[in-house]
């Protein structure tokens, strides 16, 4: 057998590596971060909705502490849920007869808003809403028995400490989501 014979069915049986970004891939990935800012936005409004619920039962309106406190809060969490539905429209309005070379350009574009999102926003948006719940620990102080403020005080530190090791992973999940499209 002579040379150009033998490496041609060396050709032959080399096997061509499979592409490591394939559509099914980025569509799974892409469906699977939408799944969890649904689940995102259903947490925030219902949690918008419990604060309104208690911003009336409290008579909120009627104390400034409590208002602006209450007001915190809340607009904080509506601001969140407000930016998380004009991503996913962004994110919906990808033309979906583009090659997917131009669709997986739009796609780490997408997500590198997403970067701002979770850089600039996120963290000044819950550094208000603890804000306006440091703002009602006065009368929660002032309205509850000694134990039970101290256990506010006590299970917040908690709550807030587990969401923000929550949030960071979250977004170092889809930071390395955007790594492996690039």
């Amino acid at each position: 057998m002579n040379d150009f014979q033998h490496i041609k069915k060396q050709w032959q049986s080399h096997q061509a590596p499979a592409p490591i970004k394939n559509s099914d891939e980025i569509i799974a990935k892409s469906q699977g971060i939408k799944r969890k800012q649904r689940i995102t936005k259903i947490i925030l409004g219902i949690t918008v909705l419990l604060l309104i619920a208690f911003f009336f039962y409290v008579s909120a309106y009627k104390n400034t502490r409590a208002f602006w406190g209450l007001g915190l809060m809340i607009g904080s969490l509506c601001i969140r849920i407000i930016m998380e539905y004009a991503s996913g429209l962004k994110k919906e309005s990808f033309p979906l007869y583009q090659s997917m070379l131009a669709f997986n350009k739009q796609l780490v574009q997408y997500y590198k808003s997403r970067r701002k999102i979770h850089y600039l926003w996120t963290p000044l948006l819950f550094a208000t809403y603890i804000l306006g719940f440091l703002l009602l620990l006065p009368i929660f102080k002032q309205q509850l028995s000694a134990g039970f403020y101290i256990y506010i005080i006590i299970s917040s530190i908690i709550i807030f400490i587990a969401l923000a090791v929550l949030i960071g992973t979250q977004v170092i999940k889809e930071l390395k989501i955007i790594k492996s499209l690039q």
